[in-house]
């Protein structure tokens, strides 16, 4: 991880801009543990979303600290979401839902009983947004839908640093009419706009976000 330069992606945050109803969220894991205060008060500042991968359990990748998200949220930075990566929810969902954060996005793989995941996300105040790896069909999660909020969908291997496959575009397509989808993984300035014109209206990205090195967009590759 590159330390953080205080600055964002303008080829990314144009196209949002430009885009009427699309929500960005600047994912904090991908900055230094170090820079991830000071890139969450640089989102708030922007009225952008703050994404905060929770992983559990996962010696390889570590992800962004619990107690980072109760300092955000005591210091009222946000809007918060708070998306846990992880085998098994068990205790950590009620440590998330206990620092009342404005989102919680959970995976589906991990869950027994999704819907009584979500209703427990509702009652600490939160929304109840439901992830889906790439392996994960939508046929699979059709019984779940009415219970969430929205659905996320993971374009890569939820904690891996793969390339987005843009063949999963077509699940936002297919969720777009029932209810808000996002898009998480691998999202830069040059798969933004195909992202958008799926339906996407929360997009999550973090190294393209959060780099100023990357190369502008083309205007033909405006939405």
């Amino acid at each position: 991880m590159k330390g953080y330069t205080g600055s964002l992606n303008p080829a990314i945050t144009a196209q949002i801009d430009g885009h009427s109803g699309a929500t960005l969220a600047g994912s904090i894991y991908a900055v230094a543990e170090s820079d991830q205060m000071a890139a969450a008060r640089h989102l708030a500042k922007e009225r952008l979303w703050i994404h905060a991968d929770v992983i559990v359990d996962d010696l390889t990748h570590r992800g962004v600290d619990l107690s980072l998200v109760r300092t955000l949220k005591d210091r009222r930075l946000g809007p918060l979401d708070v998306h846990l990566i992880a085998e098994e929810l068990d205790g950590t969902l009620d440590e998330v839902c206990a620092a009342k954060v404005d989102r919680v996005t959970f995976p589906f793989e991990s869950c027994a009983d999704p819907a009584a995941v979500a209703e427990q996300i509702h009652r600490s105040g939160a929304e109840a947004w439901l992830a889906v790896a790439p392996q994960t069909s939508l046929t699979a999660v059709q019984h779940v839908l009415e219970a969430v909020d929205g659905v996320l969908v993971m374009l890569i291997k939820p904690g891996s640093s793969d390339t987005a496959d843009p063949a999963l575009l077509a699940r936002v397509e297919q969720l777009a009419p029932v209810l808000p989808a996002g898009v998480d993984g691998g999202v830069d300035q040059t798969n933004l706009a195909a992202c958008l014109r799926a339906g996407a209206r929360y997009v999550v990205s973090g190294r393209a976000l959060f780099s100023t090195t990357a190369p502008a967009v083309l205007p033909s590759e405006g939405v």
